[in-house]
């Protein structure tokens, strides 16, 4: 019977629009779960992590100075969020007295590793899910439920071919280690920073095209190379160009939630379009 539960929930995933999906045992993860509010959305007995993914990226399309899941509209949270309450729905009246709980983003799954384990792809140098037809183009969401599915015992993740390519590439060498491990500067949370940066990272702004977030370890690896482009249809727009008129409507946009002030502190530093 467990077994027909399994195809039954995959048959409900994919007619919700999520044919992009896995499982693993929410066992796999309790040595890696993060601490956040959203834990306590979790099953009192979770059992098994339903994983979903979301392509992102469109063709390009002009100028561009957002990183190519910023330039997606609407916002992913909203956009992959209303998709995976509609799949929510749709379990819990398929399994009544069962919990179905989403995340998006805002999880204390480890999300990469989830995906991984639930057969999505293997895990990049660079810490991203690497599906093999969309590349590491996607967003990964979850349902976490108390229902028990047989699954096949967890390989250990994959990870990718260790070419060197995103370290390399790195902007802020942040891939690279040091006698103290992995660096943790990063030019995508730079852009995201409040407040006054330092020289250094004002330097590393103004050297990237980009005002928010950096495609550079993505745009290098061998891994997406081909990578299909093809958005979920949840994804009903691009606007890969913020100008200062941009601005004054941030609502349902990625890097709206920081805020006006830090967009243009960004847009100043690169002397960017008006």
């Amino acid at each position: 019977m467990e077994r027909q539960y399994l195809k039954r929930i995959g048959d409900i995933l994919t007619g919700c629009g999520l044919p992009l999906h896995g499982a693993c045992s929410f066992g796999e993860l309790l040595d890696s779960l993060l601490f956040c509010r959203a834990a306590a959305r979790l099953p009192d007995k979770p059992k098994t992590v339903l994983t979903v993914l979301f392509p992102y990226r469109f063709p390009d399309q002009g100028p561009r100075n957002l990183s190519r899941y910023a330039a997606c509209l609407p916002d992913y949270h909203l956009a992959a969020g209303e998709v995976l309450a509609g799949a929510v729905t749709a379990l819990r009246e398929a399994f009544p007295g069962h919990r179905f709980e989403p995340f998006v983003d805002n999880s204390p799954l480890p999300e990469v590793r989830a995906a991984a384990l639930s057969g999505l792809g293997c895990i990049g140098d660079n810490g991203l899910l690497i599906h093999p037809v969309y590349g590491s183009w996607v967003f990964i969401a979850a349902i976490v439920t108390d229902l028990d599915l047989p699954l096949p015992p967890a390989a250990p993740p994959q990870g990718c071919l260790h070419c060197g390519a995103c370290a390399a590439a790195c902007p802020a060498a942040c891939l690279e280690l040091s006698g103290e491990g992995r660096r943790q500067s990063c030019l995508s949370a730079v852009t995201q920073k409040k407040g006054e940066l330092t020289a250094e990272e004002r330097a590393l702004l103004q050297a990237s095209p980009l005002v928010w977030g950096c495609d550079r370890c993505q745009e290098v690896c061998p891994l997406n190379r081909g990578a299909r482009i093809q958005p979920h249809p949840c994804f009903t727009g691009y606007q890969g160009l913020l100008t200062e008129r941009g601005l004054e409507d941030l609502a349902g946009k990625a890097y709206g939630w920081r805020g006006r002030r830090v967009l243009e502190r960004n847009l100043r530093l690169q002397g960017g379009p008006d």
